[in-house]
């Protein structure tokens, strides 16, 4: 994902610099930057955006061993679940 892959660069660089409170600031933004991100694209309906960032954020999660990112996720999930259930229920009583 561009928009976040700034802050994954940067882990990696301060990590390879052996810079544990850079990679960890690092690691921060890049939470920031995927949480904010998608909850915006929830916010403006662009939910299939929105799920693409929550698969890359898995993958970040996952790959820089980022536990809190899965939890912020799992809430977007289930907004994007509420969201369709809601758009399909309308869509039935028309």
């Amino acid at each position: 994902m561009p928009i976040c892959g700034k802050w994954e660069r940067l882990i990696m660089w301060a990590e390879k610099e052996g810079n544990s409170a850079k990679a960890l600031e690092f690691r921060e933004k890049l939470v920031e930057c995927v949480v904010y991100t998608a909850y915006e694209k929830v916010r403006k309906k662009r939910l299939e955006e929105a799920e693409e960032l929550v698969k890359y954020g898995r993958e970040v999660a996952k790959k820089f061993a980022i536990e809190e990112l899965g939890f912020h996720l799992s809430l977007i999930e289930k907004e994007v679940a509420r969201i369709r259930e809601r758009r399909k229920a309308a869509a039935q009583t028309r």
